[in-house]
């Protein structure tokens, strides 16, 4: 199986009048989502269902990336991939998704935690709007190989 970790954008800051959960992404989290997908479907990514984190800027990447992928139906969210998901809660979450490619949509330091435990023990850092593609036979500790780790900065930004 295929796992495709993607880092929501940058969002704006939490404040009084907007809690963590509905913060929304800002421009340039968006522009990067962009690039990040664009860059991922050049590399081959093909996702047949998008899981994502409740919070809305999880919400607003996984739109876009339902978007990019042309899969407007196949997105589900999950509270298992809300801040603080580990392991355990990934392995919970693709055993109620058995698709072939499953793209995840959270939080850090989550997903760079989970990618580092799944290839074996490895330091992984997956910035906003960072994506990483994990194989693996089995969501497992070590059991899985980094095939690709896209990062922002790849990106001019004018």
């Amino acid at each position: 199986m295929v796992l495709l970790f993607l880092r929501h954008g940058e969002a704006e800051k939490g404040s009084r009048d907007v809690s963590d959960s509905q913060r929304r992404l800002v421009e340039v989290g968006r522009i990067e989502n962009r690039l990040c997908l664009e860059a991922a479907r050049r590399a081959g990514a093909r996702p047949d269902a998008i899981v994502t984190s409740p919070l809305v800027r999880a919400v607003e990447t996984a739109d876009m990336a339902a978007e990019t992928f042309g899969l407007p139906r196949a997105m589900r969210s999950d509270e298992r991939l809300a801040c603080g998901a580990g392991l355990a809660d990934v392995r919970e979450v693709v055993a109620a998704h058995r698709v072939e490619t499953l793209m995840l949509v959270g939080h850090n330091p989550d997903f760079s935690e989970v990618v580092g435990e799944l290839i074996g023990e490895a330091r992984v850092t997956l910035k906003t709007s960072g994506m990483a593609c994990v194989t693996l036979p089995v969501v497992a500790p070590g059991a899985g190989r980094l095939e690709w780790l896209i990062k922002p900065s790849l990106f001019a930004r004018d």
